[in-house]
């Protein structure tokens, strides 16, 4: 049942919340009013992820230049509460009361902070500071169709209509020094491919723009990715095992750099996995996302209709063996048993997301 909205009111009336001695400040396109009762933030409407705004139900962003006379305002201790307001076309929409959840440490350098309502925003509020424009152009899915005969061109198509086109390196600006003679066709394309797309090098877990030579128990090996907080890497036998080996098997081994380190072998070889990891590291870097709750298996059952199954293993099984599905514009990993199930969404558009409510299902995150 559709909620009304709370009355309007202008900017003078927000911003004499904050009481006596007002001073006005901005920090990006957010206005900001300091006075002795309270601190008032002012912020723009608009469907503005990353940027100052609001993000979801519970989170608004700030980000602009350095305001170090108000690093003290936007304390989490605080006990100075913290007004939110967003303007609207017809007048000015109060949002309530939040808490400063993140902010710049140093005084000199306080140029953003994470506010986190009290009471999250209903639907309809959220819709009208954060209206949900339509969805531009959407990646296809036809590639799912190549992911078992051509993992490459399944991968390079899946890359090229997902990641936008940057400016790419001239060719040959980057160096090369260090780099391997004759990488597996695999590897050889998702590096050539980055040249397309640049992005693929900026994953949260990066695949290295030079793969590493290294030695253990598994005698030479390739380390050729890595996550970001250095505890786990992914490499190929280095020299090949057998000459001319085209598509090896891939070493994922845990604590790299101690000396008792753990290493297993990945069900998928080298062009399937590096699929395998675009598509997760895709998800991770995703603009907007939603997780659901654990809930019942049988909650998935509508899902099966608009999802499309990608035919690779689990990822990542010893930890939560996610399953890939794929929708126009729509990245999706389920982690199941027989009873329970979790589930998260990635997308390039927020209305993409947005349908997704008519399931119902408890969301730990949504940015639809």
């Amino acid at each position: 049942m559709a909620q009304p909205l709370p009355s309007l009111t202008t900017e003078a009336a927000a911003l004499s919340v904050a009481g006596a001695g007002l001073r006005r400040y901005k920090m990006g396109p957010a206005l900001i009013g300091a006075g002795a009762d309270a601190t008032v933030v002012i912020v723009e409407s608009g469907d503005k992820p990353g940027v100052s705004g609001v993000q979801d139900s519970t989170e608004v962003l700030l980000r602009g230049d350095s305001v170090p006379a108000l690093h003290s305002r936007f304390d989490f201790w605080d006990v100075m509460p913290i007004h939110l307001f967003a303007r609207l076309d017809q007048g000015f929409l109060p949002l309530g009361t939040a808490r400063c959840r993140g902010r710049s440490s140093a005084p000199a350098d306080f140029d953003h902070a994470t506010l986190e309502l009290h009471q999250p925003l209903t639907r309809e509020m959220l819709d009208a500071v954060r209206p949900v424009p339509a969805p531009g152009p959407v990646p296809g899915v036809d590639w799912v169709d190549h992911v078992e005969t051509d993992p490459i061109w399944a991968l390079e198509s899946f890359v090229l209509g997902w990641f936008p086109t940057e400016e790419a390196e001239p060719a040959g600006k980057e160096s090369t020094a260090g780099e391997p003679d004759d990488l597996p066709e695999a590897l050889a394309a998702f590096h050539r491919l980055s040249r397309l797309r640049p992005a693929i090098h900026r994953f949260r877990n990066p695949v290295l723009k030079q793969p590493r030579r290294t030695s253990g128990p598994l005698d030479g090996r390739l380390v050729f990715a890595m996550d970001g907080e250095r505890t786990r890497d992914w490499s190929i036998p280095w020299p090949p095992q057998e000459p001319g080996e085209a598509d090896p098997r891939v070493w994922l081994t845990e604590d790299p750099f101690l000396a008792d380190t753990e290493t297993m072998l990945e069900e998928e070889p080298l062009s399937r996995f590096l699929l395998q990891y675009t598509l997760n590291e895709a998800m991770n870097a995703a603009p907007y996302q939603a997780t659901t709750y654990c809930m019942s298996t049988a909650r998935l059952a509508p899902l099966w209709s608009m999802l499309r199954p990608v035919p690779l293993s689990p990822f990542l099984p010893t930890y939560t063996a996610e399953e890939f599905f794929v929708a126009p514009g729509l990245l999706t990993t389920v982690s199941s048993d027989e009873n329970e199930a979790v589930v998260a969404f990635a997308a390039l558009h927020r209305a993409t997301l947005t349908p997704l409510l008519e399931h119902e299902f408890h969301w730990s995150r949504f940015d639809g």
